[in-house]
């Protein structure tokens, strides 16, 4: 019973994923988090700051290597439900990294992690510096020292060294 109604809540939030697919919507309903979270061509991230870009691609390699330690970690601490994270990361076109900037964001933001992910469906120009300096509203900075403060205490809770 209560496998039957993750599978719904996880179709559900497919749905609401801007680039979803219906072919995706049957594989991603019961693919497994480990094959989701990995990338096939190289990662170029730019958000504006070398030392959260290098955490991202970082993240990259860690999560399809930890991938319940990942997708627990941005639901218990970025608040984003947890079907939301493995359904986002099984979407074409997003990295782990991306998952975790875009659900970070949300939340030094004080915007749901959908909100982000929306923002970026309609308008990636400028990649993630881009969509981050939307987000946060013209002429309003983007809280760069609080996303690098979920980061530090992300690589805490995974006993991860940081360079």
């Amino acid at each position: 019973m209560i496998r039957a109604l993750r599978a719904s809540v996880g179709l559900l939030l497919l749905a609401t994923v801007s680039c979803w697919q219906p072919a995706q919507a049957q594989a991603g309903a019961t693919a497994p988090l480990v094959g989701a979270l990995s990338t096939q061509q190289p990662y170029d991230v730019e958000t504006g700051d070398a030392w959260i870009d290098a955490r991202l691609k970082d993240i990259n390699d860690y999560a399809p290597r930890y991938p319940d330690a990942f997708a627990d970690e941005v639901s218990r601490y970025l608040d984003v439900p947890r079907a939301y994270v493995v359904a986002l990361g099984q979407q074409p076109g997003w990295a782990p990294g991306d998952v975790y900037f875009a659900c970070a964001l949300g939340k030094v933001l004080a915007q749901p992690c959908r909100v982000v992910v929306r923002a970026r469906a309609h308008d990636a120009e400028n990649g993630w510096k881009g969509i981050a300096s939307r987000v946060a509203g013209e002429g309003k900075p983007v809280p760069t020292r609080a996303l690098r403060d979920l980061l530090r205490s992300s690589y805490g809770h995974w006993e991860r060294p940081l360079d």
